[in-house]
């Protein structure tokens, strides 16, 4: 039982046995092989969990910033795939990060025939994976197009093609069939590009929405990386007893202005607001309440009866996206009052 007493708020609170679990159940999933996971550090940003990734046996990683690369770096991370084309001063930054740790072996994304000559100029056998859009046009080129970037980057001499990349973000149908059917469709032009490859190619699939179809493919390296914390947006992509909502939004009721409302001190600064105000948090011990409004410090919650409330009673949520309400907080708190400091919300560590 936690003692909330020195638990702050607005916060998060993590159960380090729960993200335990999380890593081994997706584990399981791939047979227990963790060559078959590179797992994306996005979500979670802290050391402590690069720490379980890496006891657990997972030595290859996916990076979405030059902070994210080098927290991986700090703890000697084998493997390293920044998931981003760099350019500007992001890729100045990246040579720089390949020089300063020498035990960890960086790669990166390339979509772009300009961007793999400015790599090429600065580089020296660096690793680089093609950036395959697989329909969510975000980033990525089409798989059919792909052949001459392939080529290019096969000839430049400080280039070395190491994997494709084929993330589908898009795809999250609720109903795992349709999802496996979404994802037949769309990877067609990725199934029609292998067979013209002659080269031993890493092939990094996938995100966690469409995990449940990739593990499957005994080929296939994948990338979930929501799933150390998980959410309730992809909680109900997943069937039950299979991953855990391991980080809580801890809140206290801060006024209590109506007779049907209480206040609460967890604004949109606390939690991610880029979704509608009905799919930010879930209230744990009360499903039924209903999050009215948010402002950056405050959040007007409808409870029925408020006067049953006191200021400074304990109110604890569930985030529908974990990913950027993590970066919202700079520690992970945990019931033992030790916290885990999340250091890649700063876009810049030491480079």
């Amino acid at each position: 039982m936690i003692n909330f007493t020195n638990i702050e708020s607005p916060g998060l609170l993590v159960n380090p046995e729960l993200v335990h679990k999380n890593i081994q159940w997706v584990l399981n999933q791939v047979d227990n092989n963790p060559a078959r996971l590179r797992p994306h550090i996005k979500t979670h940003k802290t050391r402590e969990v690069n720490q379980l990734l890496l006891a657990s046996g997972i030595t290859k990683f996916k990076a979405a910033t030059i902070a994210e690369a080098e927290l991986l770096a700090l703890d000697e991370a084998p493997d390293v795939l920044l998931s981003m084309q760099p350019t500007g001063t992001t890729l100045k930054r990246f040579i720089e990060l390949t020089k300063k740790y020498t035990k960890t072996s960086f790669g990166c994304l390339l979509d772009d025939t300009q961007a793999a000559h400015a790599l090429n100029a600065v580089s020296s056998n660096q690793r680089v994976y093609i950036d395959l859009n697989m329909g969510m046009n975000r980033t990525g080129i089409r798989p059919e197009k792909s052949i001459p970037l392939i080529n290019l980057i096969i000839q430049l001499p400080n280039l070395q093609l190491a994997g494709l990349h084929a993330y589908d973000g898009h795809i999250r149908d609720l109903d795992l069939e349709d999802r496996k059917r979404h994802v037949e469709q769309d990877f067609q032009s990725f199934y029609a590009l292998l067979p013209q490859l002659s080269l031993d190619l890493e092939l990094v699939v996938g995100g966690t929405p469409s995990f449940l179809i990739h593990h499957t493919n005994p080929n296939y390296v994948c990338s979930p990386g929501t799933f150390v914390f998980f959410d309730t947006g992809y909680a109900k992509l997943y069937p039950e007893n299979s991953l855990q909502l391991a980080v809580q939004v801890i809140g206290r009721v801060i006024s209590i202005p109506t007779n049907h409302t209480i206040s609460i001190d967890v604004g949109h600064k606390s939690v991610a607001p880029e979704n509608g105000i009905d799919n930010r948090l879930q209230f744990i011990d009360h499903p039924e309440w209903k999050l009215l409004s948010q402002s950056e410090e405050h959040g007007i919650v409808e409870v029925g009866d408020s006067s049953a409330f006191q200021i400074g009673d304990v109110i604890r949520m569930l985030p529908y996206h974990i990913c950027p309400t993590v970066a919202l907080h700079q520690y992970l708190q945990i019931g033992d009052g030790s916290v885990w400091k999340v250091l890649a919300r700063d876009r810049k560590l030491t480079i």
